[in-house]
């Protein structure tokens, strides 16, 4: 199952490091509102995206993500939260069943995951880094919906947007033993590297498998399976270049 097969039903994006105004390590489409980048070119960049994507800038809504589980319902009265007033706090995910309010979250490897309700009409937008993935985020928002919306899981469509890959994603054991921790048969989605004597984790894969054991099909899965770190004409990465780098928008709105 394609995301894009509801085009006619929701908006969604996430932007790739082209076709913006900002230069220097954050060339040229940055997002982030939290890195020293000149705020005016941020601005500007936000209205390219935006008008790219038929939104308005006003409609955003985007909270200040801190690796939580925490997903919350949102309306119009949240709309402009972000760019034009302050920021929820320790918000990762959220749920509306409201058309025109966009759902934005950001990121720089971590994974984006697109929830949509065709039946409801409601959708989800979860940020989910190594941390959010092993608290179950994306089991989070199902369930989210499914409390505020009367979501059956099994009507669900999603779709898991560029991020690190597990080649690139380079961990301790602390990482390993978090994901095996886990309420789900996550051992495939872990590998070794005896010469560097570190691990790889998907957590794509690991956020796909929390999607399904929420109740959400396989074959409503749709898997990017774009790396933000391998594609550095496209992608800013964390990993990849620390804080010498811009940073990318996920965003979902229902029509």
């Amino acid at each position: 199952m394609n995301f894009n097969d509801y085009s006619d039903d929701i908006v969604f994006g996430f932007n790739t490091r082209t076709g913006g105004v900002s230069t220097g390590v954050y060339d040229s489409m940055n997002l982030s509102l939290t890195l020293p980048d000149d705020p005016e070119d941020i601005m500007k960049n936000y209205e390219i995206w935006c008008r790219d994507l038929g939104v308005r800038m006003q409609d955003l809504v985007i909270g200040l993500q801190t690796h939580t589980n925490n997903v919350v319902r949102v309306d119009e009265r949240n709309k402009g939260q972000g760019l034009f007033r302050t920021r929820m706090k320790d918000v990762d995910g959220m749920v509306t069943n409201v058309p025109g309010v966009a759902l934005v979250t950001y990121h720089a490897d971590c994974t984006p995951v697109y929830l949509y309700d065709p039946v409801k009409k409601a959708i989800g937008m979860v940020h989910a880094g190594w941390r959010g993935t092993v608290k179950e985020i994306a089991g989070a928002a199902v369930r989210k919906l499914q409390t505020e919306f009367g979501t059956e899981p099994a009507d669900l469509v999603a779709m898991i947007g560029p991020c690190i890959s597990k080649e690139y994603f380079e961990c301790d054991r602390d990482v390993v033993d978090a994901v095996r921790a886990m309420n789900i048969p996550a051992e495939e989605m872990i590998s070794y590297d005896t010469v560097k004597n570190k691990y790889h984790v998907s957590i794509a894969g690991v956020n796909r498998l929390v999607l399904e054991a929420a109740g959400v099909p396989g074959d409503h899965i749709d898997m990017q399976d774009r790396c933000t770190y391998g594609n550095p004409s496209l992608f800013f990465s964390h990993r990849r270049d620390g804080l010498k780098r811009g940073g990318h928008c996920a965003l979902l709105m229902l029509r």
